[in-house]
């Protein structure tokens, strides 16, 4: 009936009504001829010509438009011939002009219903009525009762299968296109929720340094420093600039790829190599609320995992112990291998989770504590961990002792990458 992407519903059902009318209506030759009714057979055979012809004009060259106007004409005209030579009210026509109201619903433009409906009402009365002022005008062209109802009864069945099979099309049609459209909507939803999300990594992953680097820049305009502190000071700038600038190019390049939804792109990676830039990063932002950053990540632990992944969730958890870890308090970085899976953990003596929270932890939560410092957050963070160490295949998970920390267990399948160590000449 022609491809989806190229004909539009209504066209392909105007297909479907052609290619079955020209079925029906041969079917209907054999019949008409059996039954002797004069030049009944070479109208119907004009009326599958004709259909046939329409049907290639739309398909195959285009017309559509044309085609349907020409389809409209065509079925008033052989409704009148098929009522003339088949014995009028006598016959089966009202079960045809019936058939043929339905194919102009199913075929005609939403703005031609006023025409081409009427046409057929008005056709059918005014041939009743001629038939019943003028007798005798429209003959009886059936030989006995008996060939009466056997066209009735042929002619019945063809109509019914004919409804049947359009109805069946029209259906199947629609619960495809549904479909589409279903499927269609999901994938803008998920686009949607991609977006959302890069957005809220960009933002949730920048607020920190960001913040960070305007504490310093109001220290060194507020107060007056020695130069040795100074230099300190425009040495943990530029360190901090450096691994911002670093991070925000990285996680631009990554979301760049992601399309409408988050690829995976898992490779061997040393962990030490990996974090490198999150653990410089997490240092120069934890030194400014005066917290101890303790690392134990030797150089033979290996994971399988994507790497922009693997940064923003042990970002997000060291962002999360910073943020909730009070001035002079402790954060604990380590990796190990434990049979084939690399375990990262982060602890923190900070505040804790408070038990009513525990639950939705790694769900939205808008209405998130403010941290130590009265940090505000996303609600984000955590969520997104947990989104992508699933995607990873991996597990998230927490100890928490209120008012004595938490620490959050992320495991990985480990990756067997050879140490290579450089010896100094």
């Amino acid at each position: 009936m022609g491809n989806e992407n190229v004909f539009a519903l209504e066209v392909r059902i105007f297909h479907a009504v052609c290619v079955l009318l020209v079925l029906c209506v041969l079917v209907s030759v054999p019949v008409a001829y059996n039954l002797h009714i004069p030049h009944l057979p070479l109208v119907l055979i004009i009326i599958s010509g004709i259909a046939g012809i329409l049907y290639y004009l739309s398909r195959f060259k285009g017309f559509h438009q044309l085609s349907a106007a020409i389809f409209q004409v065509f079925i008033c005209l052989g409704l009148i011939a098929n009522y003339y030579y088949n014995s009028g009210a006598n016959g089966p026509s009202y079960a045809m002009f019936l058939l043929a109201f339905l194919a102009s619903v199913l075929t005609s433009p939403t703005k031609q219903y006023f025409i081409w409906l009427p046409v057929n009402i008005l056709i059918l009365v005014a041939l009743i009525t001629l038939e019943l002022l003028v007798p005798g005008s429209i003959k009886t062209t059936y030989l006995t009762d008996a060939d009466r109802y056997k066209d009735l009864v042929a002619t019945y069945f063809i109509m019914a299968g004919f409804a049947f099979l359009i109805a069946a099309y029209v259906r199947t049609a629609y619960n495809r296109q549904r479909r589409q459209l279903v499927a269609q909507s999901a994938a803008l939803q998920e686009a949607n929720n991609t977006k959302n999300k890069l957005l809220s990594i960009l933002g949730h992953d920048l607020k920190e340094p960001l913040a960070s680097l305007q504490g310093y820049l109001q220290l060194l305009s507020d107060f007056d420093m020695e130069e040795e502190e100074r230099k300190e000071m425009n040495k943990q700038l530029l360190s901090m600039t450096k691994n911002t600038s670093l991070m925000l190019s990285n996680i631009i390049a990554w979301t760049s790829n992601q399309g409408h939804s988050f690829q995976v792109d898992l490779r061997d990676l040393n962990v030490k190599e990996t974090l490198r830039s999150v653990i410089e990063l997490s240092v120069s932002i934890s030194h400014k609320k005066q917290i101890s950053l303790w690392r134990d990540v030797p150089e033979n632990i290996s994971v399988k995992a994507d790497g922009q992944m693997l940064e923003l969730i042990v970002r997000n958890l060291l962002m999360n112990g910073i943020k909730f870890t009070p001035t002079g308090g402790n954060i604990w970085l380590s990796a190990t291998t434990e049979g084939d899976m690399c375990v990262i953990r982060v602890k923190d003596d900070g505040i804790g989770i408070p038990e009513s929270q525990q639950s939705s932890i790694f769900s939205i939560n808008p209405g998130s504590r403010p941290g130590t410092d009265a940090e505000k957050g996303t609600g984000l963070g955590l969520m997104l961990c947990k989104e992508f160490t699933d995607m990873l295949g991996g597990k998230l998970t927490f100890n928490n002792n209120e008012d004595k920390g938490t620490t959050f267990v992320l495991m990985l399948p480990a990756a067997n990458i050879p140490v290579t160590t450089s010896k100094a000449n």
